[in-house]
């Protein structure tokens, strides 16, 4: 996703309207901010500092859980909704079927 699809997805959908906090009027700003605090963390003493802190974030609320080979999965719910009657151009994703879950690691 670019800057500009970023800020216009900031100015245009609630879902991240809330998620930075910011008011239903609020337009957001410049894409160029992106870009220059982009630059200001690389060149920083610890660049990687915000990636350090969603995955501390991230393992203390078990948001995420390791599955197989150590890549992080986001756990499934084991309720199921019925499906939406799907239109010929639909795929059975979009179409409200439930997305299959990945199996646990087996101890």
């Amino acid at each position: 996703m670019s800057d500009e699809e970023a800020v216009a997805a900031l100015r245009f959908d609630l879902r991240w309207k809330a998620a930075c906090g910011l008011g239903l009027y609020d337009q957001g700003f410049d894409p160029s901010l992106l870009t220059y605090f982009r630059r200001r963390l690389a060149r920083s003493s610890r660049p990687d500092r915000i990636f350090e802190i969603v995955r501390a974030v991230v393992e203390q609320t078990g948001v995420l859980q390791a599955g197989i080979g150590g890549r992080w999965i986001r756990p499934c719910s084991s309720t199921r909704s019925p499906p939406r009657t799907p239109s010929p151009n639909s795929s059975p994703r979009s179409a409200g079927w439930p997305a299959r879950c990945p199996e646990p690691p087996r101890s």
